[in-house]
């Protein structure tokens, strides 16, 4: 292509069958960048321009891409660089796309961390929702101890998410939280990750806390326990005071009714509970 090519004319050369015109009109995009004249979605244009199916368009974006780091990404260029990096057609592309994704993270990271120095607990949950989706781990642990107790939940939910080592020092300081509500959650959590080695303690010990409700959820976590940390603690709480408790202990029991002794003879005594629901969870559980 020979004739210059015109800023608004760039969408419509990017559609063109000749990969060369394709290609001047990516370089025509560049030249404009660098002046400051490119049009608004340049940077999605280049992304989106690594799936081209012909290699120098191709080297072209990539090549744009790293140059021009002011180039802004949407959510749609953002969308492209993630499946650049995950598919790409190259090495140069996938590598290029990957850098990008990281340079955006960090950026975004450092944007998201500044959130806790807020002072509406609204914005640093959304601080914390958004260094969890950006997997930032250390950072979501960070605010294990914030005043707040909805962002301490939030904290709890995120690292469940996360589902990292490095979180669980994090999610043990919250299974003691003053707050039962935090509790709660990073019971939730703690039983979602199948009750790391790490949690178990503390977990057993939430079955005698003092609010029933945090002593369902440990009973309930219990359930997804190794049954040498997670039966005798379940067998004490079949006698427990509050009847969803009670309820919970033996539906967590249920899985080992058949191959341990003990929690056979359990249940079989817990036929005889004042509560009729308790009763016949304990007969569904023998059945």
């Amino acid at each position: 292509m020979t004739r210059p090519i015109r800023l608004d004319q760039a969408e419509q050369f990017l559609r063109d069958p000749d990969p060369a015109t394709r290609a001047e009109a990516l370089t025509a995009l560049t030249r404009a960048a660098r002046t400051g004249e490119a049009p608004r979605g340049t940077g999605d244009t280049f992304a989106w321009a690594l799936a081209d199916d012909h290699e120098n368009v191709r080297r072209v974006a990539a090549d744009a891409l790293r140059d021009l780091p002011e180039l802004y990404f949407g959510d749609d260029g953002v969308d492209a660089l993630l499946l650049a990096a995950a598919r790409g057609r190259d090495t140069t592309v996938r590598d290029t796309a990957a850098d990008l994704i990281g340079i955006l993270a960090k950026g975004a990271a450092e944007l998201y961390a500044q959130g806790f120095e807020d002072d509406e607990p609204q914005v640093r949950i959304q601080a914390v929702l958004g260094l969890t989706a950006l997997r930032e781990t250390a950072r979501v642990a960070e605010a294990a101890d914030d005043p707040s107790r909805e962002v301490r939940v939030a904290v709890a939910e995120g690292l469940g998410h996360l589902a990292h080592p490095s979180g669980l020092p994090a999610l043990e300081h919250l299974l003691t939280d003053h707050d039962p509500v935090v509790r709660i959650a990073a019971l939730t959590t703690a039983a979602e990750l199948g009750v790391p080695e790490p949690l178990e303690g503390r977990v057993v010990t939430a079955t005698a806390h003092a609010n029933w409700q945090v002593r369902r959820h440990a009973v309930r976590a219990l359930a997804e326990a190794r049954p040498d940390v997670a039966v005798q603690p379940l067998l004490k709480a079949l006698h427990d005071r509050t009847v969803d408790v009670r309820r919970a202990a033996v539906q967590a029991l249920e899985q080992w009714a058949t191959d341990i002794p003990e929690v056979i003879t359990a249940l079989t005594e817990t036929l005889t509970d004042p509560d009729p629901g308790v009763r016949t969870q304990a007969r569904w559980s023998l059945a």
